[in-house]
């Protein structure tokens, strides 16, 4: 079997290299699987509806947040051990079982607990899949991938909601019932298509996997790399969080609103410019670039905030900053990990989602809508500072 070169920050791979239908069905894939985590933004008002507002929004989001985030810890070194093929497959297929499940469910306590089995199930497809990626790809073709999966993981926040918002008028149930559907035919396509990098991985006990995490994260550098990743999504998830209020106060109504968040849908594609950037000026110089570009955005909405047009075209922008940003930010984890990509692709999703999580917060931050944004630019600016320093001396594969 031909052996492909790699550098000290790439798997060794003496297979083949997977054909480009399994990067479209990951990319497809991922598409689906982030949805059910959006989904629940449109569906509070028919699921409350149904069975009374009082616990909606804790039980179709709460523990699907908590067991996601936490997900991405038990799965990364779950597939360094198992292997990427075993766990991704399995994963999907628990995850189609758990989201027609919930489209079963009788009552909001059961809403509940099923939303939060299914947010554990559909936590072992992200780290798993970048993972694959990380192996199973040769430099030249890795960061295109991880783009192209990068573009699903952001876009899902819109398609996300705009398909359950369709759906839903026929019943909020279908949303998970279609969705189960979609999951089924993926989870078959998969187990025929997906192979198991042939990649060396250290060989050790599971535990000592998860003490490697524990010390992989608590490594000085690690905890940079985390401080400043904590603002890639959590600034996103901010923003929009800002943006509602900022549009009803301006008398626009929700479905009003809803052109204004999908603008930005079309720069969710500048992940794909990661790999060519990435490639002209290393991994840290594309990094800070996303960073800057998010600040920019920010701020320019924060001076245009009285003009819908001014706010919206600041919003592409930023989206573009943080599209870059996802895919770079995703290559310097697995680097930073290797050759453990799935304990650097955990601690990735973890911080990630960690960060979206405090981004829905931003309302409280000091000051109005401007002065919230000002406050988001300055951490992406700190962010992008660090960031750098983190990895300033970290060469990019090539």
């Amino acid at each position: 079997m031909p052996a492909i070169a790699t550098t000290p920050h790439a798997p060794v791979l003496t297979g083949r290299a997977p054909r480009g239908g399994v990067v479209v069905l990951l990319v497809v894939t991922a598409l689906i699987v982030l949805t059910q985590l959006y989904v629940s933004i449109p569906l509070q008002e028919p699921v409350g509806a149904e069975f009374g507002p009082a616990g909606v929004t804790a039980a179709l989001t709460a523990g699907y947040s908590f067991f996601y985030a936490v997900g991405f810890l038990v799965y990364g070194p779950l597939s360094d051990h198992l292997g990427r093929r075993r766990v991704l497959v399995s994963g999907l297929a628990v995850l189609t079982m758990a989201t027609v499940a919930v489209g079963l469910a009788p009552s909001p306590a059961a809403l509940g607990v099923l939303r939060a089995v299914q947010g554990a199930a559909a936590a072992t497809f992200a780290p798993t899949a970048l993972a694959y990626l990380g192996e199973a790809l040769p430099p030249r073709r890795r960061t295109g991938a991880i783009g192209a999966i990068s573009v699903a993981f952001l876009a899902a926040g819109i398609v996300g909601q705009v398909a359950a918002t369709a759906i839903g008028a026929a019943g909020w149930r279908w949303v998970f019932f279609l969705g189960g559907l979609a999951l089924a035919v993926l989870t078959l396509i998969s187990a025929a298509m997906i192979r198991e990098p042939a990649a060396e991985r250290p060989r050790q006990p599971l535990p000592s996997r998860y003490a490697s995490l524990v010390r992989f994260t608590v490594r000085p550098r690690s905890l940079v790399l985390c401080a400043g990743h904590l603002v890639v999504l959590g600034g996103f998830v901010g923003m929009y969080t800002l943006l509602g209020p900022h549009l009803a106060d301006a008398g626009l109504s929700s479905a009003e609103t809803m052109p204004v968040r999908a603008a930005a849908l079309p720069a969710m594609f500048c992940s794909l410019l990661a790999g060519p950037l990435s490639d002209r000026f290393g991994v840290t110089r594309s990094a800070l670039i996303g960073f800057v570009v998010a600040a920019l955005g920010l701020a320019g909405e924060a001076v245009l905030g009285g003009n819908l047009i001014g706010v919206t075209a600041a919003s592409v922008v930023f989206v573009a900053g943080v599209a870059i940003l996802v895919p770079t930010m995703i290559t310097v984890w697995g680097d930073a990990a290797h050759p453990a990509r799935g304990i650097g692709m955990a601690v990735n999703g973890f911080v990630l989602f960690l960060g979206a999580g405090l981004g829905s917060y931003a309302t409280e931050l000091p000051g109005g809508f401007s002065t919230a944004l000002l406050i988001l630019a300055a951490l992406y600016l700190a962010a992008g500072i660090v960031i750098s320093a983190a990895t300033g001396r970290t060469r990019p594969a090539r």
